[in-house]
């Protein structure tokens, strides 16, 4: 038996019908279903159906030869027009998902902007032809994702969907070791152009965040797990840049001279709190999990941020300090 959700079932007979310009009975519906691993009763197709009606997928009935036969529209877009600015819009996605032309979902997303496109008249297709020239979407990250195998990331998505636990062997970049864990998936997050598995991580007893590239085998085991409410929004929470840490801080930095300036107006939606001093000086308070990535943001502006708190990070970056002092002292 082939373990689907109720959501893969019911598109694949809303699919099934949508191909067919005879439709099909609850009878056929069940056989094609059976031929495909799906195993379940005539009674659950009924409310598939039941179900299906009452959405906005058109599904139409004919009474034939004393048997009911089931169709619904194919999935389309027709006849369907665009103002100049529905019409630059549609030039912003499509150069969103330049970046993501690595992963699956932004190959299918280009596709379909593109499918779209080719149904438009002439005199708009021109009209965004030309948009190209004159608005450009900056890229925030350089698409560096391997290729990634679809196997793989099907067993993900399928773990998550059916909230199965997978044992994973996994190349960490951090230790450069290769693991075999049991790791219940909650969420996949596209990140930098990535693809990232965030979930629970039995070898470390830990939440941690598995970059997909790096898994070289997977399988999902008939073990079950229970997503933690929330989770996303509260894992954001603990999380500076990238990374997540285990240990909880208070991040209180004091910019001033023209690294204040830089911070309140392009790193702002890193803090918690943004205090602005009559000296020109920003107080920036954050509460997050300590990473190593915290230390190379801070460096990174030299001497115009004091580190208030944490004590340990006030001693890592006054030991980077010194060990600069001594690389540069005899200039």
């Amino acid at each position: 038996m082939c373990d689907v959700t109720q959501v893969e079932r019911q598109l694949y007979i809303l699919s099934l019908l949508s191909e067919s310009k005879i439709g099909y009975t609850i009878d056929e519906i069940k056989k094609k279903l059976d031929s495909v691993g799906i195993d379940v009763t005539k009674k659950t197709i009924e409310r598939d159906i039941d179900f299906l009606s009452t959405g906005n997928f058109f599904l139409t009935e004919e009474k034939r030869n004393r048997k009911t036969y089931y169709m619904a529209n194919r999935f389309g877009i027709e006849k369907i027009t665009f103002s100049p600015s529905e019409l630059i819009s549609l030039h912003f996605i499509k150069e969103l998902t330049k970046p993501y032309s690595n992963l699956d979902i932004g190959t299918t997303a280009k596709n379909l902007i593109d499918r779209i496109i080719a149904t438009l008249p002439q005199l708009d297709k021109a009209y965004l032809q030309n948009l190209t020239e004159l608005m450009k979407v900056n890229e925030i990250f350089n698409n560096s994702e391997k290729n990634i195998s679809q196997e793989i990331i099907d067993t993900v998505r399928k773990g998550i969907e059916l909230n199965k636990r997978l044992c994973i062997k996994y190349h960490s970049f951090s230790n450069n070791e290769v693991t075999i864990r049991k790791f219940d998936p909650y969420i996949i997050e596209i990140y930098d152009g990535c693809y990232h598995l965030l979930g629970y991580c039995h070898l470390r007893n830990l939440i941690r965040d598995l970059r997909i590239s790096r898994i070289i085998e997977i399988q999902l085991t008939d073990e079950s797990f229970e997503r933690p409410k929330n989770f996303y929004q509260n894992y954001k929470k603990g999380r500076f840049g990238k990374l997540c840490g285990e240990e909880q801080i208070k991040l209180l930095l004091k910019f001033t001279g023209e690294a204040a300036r830089y911070v309140k107006e392009y790193e702002s939606q890193k803090a918690d709190f943004l205090v602005e001093e009559r000296d020109g000086s920003l107080l920036f308070e954050k509460n997050t999990t300590m990473t190593p990535e915290i230390l190379k943001w801070v460096l990174s502006f030299g001497s115009d941020v004091l580190v208030l708190e944490p004590e340990t990070l006030r001693k890592q970056v006054a030991q980077e300090a010194k060990k600069m002092v001594e690389r540069y002292g005899d200039l």
